[in-house]
C-alpha cells in the first residue's frame, strides 16, 4: 500500500507541481488591459505549486507511516507468539 501511495506522489511532485509553477506564460500573454495582473497571478501559481508539492510530501510521509505500522504488527505478532509459547502452552 505504501509503495502505491509513493508511486502516486512522485508525478504529483515531480511533474504536476512544476507544470503549475512554470506556466509558460508571460505578462504579454495577459494583454495590454490586464498585464498588471500577471505578477499576482504568477505569485499565486507558485504558491499553488508549493501546495501541490507539499501534498506529495504528505503522501510520502503517510506511506512511510503505513510501512512502519505494517512491519510493526509483524513484530508485535511474533512477540506475542513467543510470549504464549513461553507460557507453557496452557
Amino acid at each position: 500500500m505504501g509503495g502505491s501511495i509513493r508511486a502516486a506522489a512522485d508525478p504529483v511532485r515531480d511533474q504536476h507541481s512544476k507544470n503549475i509553477a512554470d506556466m509558460g506564460m508571460s505578462q504579454s500573454d495577459f494583454g495590454k488591459a490586464h498585464g498588471e495582473n500577471f505578477q499576482p497571478y504568477q505569485q499565486a501559481m507558485k504558491k499553488i505549486s508549493q501546495c501541490v508539492a507539499s501534498l506529495a510530501d504528505g503522501m510520502d510521509d503517510f506511506a512511510g507511516k503505513l510501512e512502519k505500522t505494517g512491519s510493526g504488527y509483524t513484530w508485535s505478532d511474533a512477540d506475542a507468539a513467543d510470549t504464549v509459547g513461553k507460557s507453557g502452552g496452557n
